[in-house]
């Protein structure tokens, strides 16, 4: 029965019916959206009129072979990206459909997790896409995850979607992480919107060597160094009073789950051969 549920069909099946019912939410109960709507984005209807339409036409992309690889692959990062909207919800202590408990809040933002997965199942297709290079760097990827030492590039993979996600939600968000952990938002928010960009773009260098870990490594090495300065970084700021020991999670989540798959792949590297004939 399990596995019955669990095929890539039956997912798309019940994402694109959620996405249509969801999308048809924003039009008929608009204004329990609308306060929701992060402070960067004004008229805070038309964003909510805006994404009931992206979800609908994205719930007709699913359901065709054609555009279903780039409708799959869109609502990953469109799922990602709304994850904000849960956090300010949270923040401001909104009420949703006559809930606001703040454990259904926390519950909501981790649920999250559960369409961004149902998204990249139901990207499976062997309908041509309209997008070739899509078609061509997923194959890429199916390739490497029927060879060994696959997780190496999930981890990747999944580094880079986190990376992204963690950009868009600096830059357009600074301040949500000020309030989050209790530090001063009168503090410049600009430098924090400049990590986001970096961490972002260091997420697309992960897409890139997620299809080949090992050819890529220079990438995986200087993530792997950031993900070690970083935690460092925050010892030496925690004691130096500048910064709150709740931002620690930042570190958990931003390096620190992190450290299996960078540290395997870069042993691995070194350990099928020396070093310098690896490097040349």
């Amino acid at each position: 029965m399990l596995k019955k549920l669990l095929n890539p069909n039956i997912i798309r099946i019940f994402l694109a019916a959620g996405l249509l019912l969801a999308g048809v939410a924003h039009f008929i109960y608009p204004e329990e959206f609308i306060p929701a709507v992060p402070p960067p984005f004004e008229n805070g209807a038309f964003w909510v009129y805006f994404t009931g339409v992206a979800e609908i036409l994205a719930a007709i992309g699913l359901m065709m072979p054609k555009f279903r690889r780039l409708t799959a692959w869109t609502l990953v990062i469109y799922f990602i990206a709304l994850l904000p909207a849960h956090v300010e919800m949270l923040l401001i202590d909104h009420e949703i459909f006559g809930i606001s408990d703040d454990r259904f809040m926390i519950a909501r933002i981790f649920f999250q997790l559960v369409p961004i997965w149902m998204a990249w199942v139901s990207r499976e297709t062997d309908a041509e896409g309209i997008w070739a290079g899509l078609d061509h760097f997923d194959q890429l990827l199916k390739e490497r995850w029927n060879q060994p030492y696959s997780w190496h590039s999930r981890w990747l993979l999944a580094a880079a979607f986190y990376n992204i996600g963690f950009g868009i939600w600096a830059g357009l968000f600074p301040q949500q992480a000020f309030q989050l952990f209790g530090m001063d938002t009168g503090a410049p928010l600009f430098l924090w919107q400049t990590i986001g960009m970096i961490v972002g773009v260091f997420g697309i260098g992960y897409g890139i060597a997620a299809l080949n870990e090992q050819k890529h490594l220079p990438i995986v090495l200087v993530g792997l160094l950031g993900k070690i300065f970083g935690p460092l970084g925050f010892v030496y700021t925690y004691f130096s009073g500048d910064i709150t020991l709740s931002f620690g999670i930042m570190i958990i989540l931003n390096d620190l789950i992190w450290y299996p798959a960078f540290f395997a792949i870069t042993i691995r590297f070194f350990r099928k051969g020396g070093i310098l004939s690896r490097l040349s």
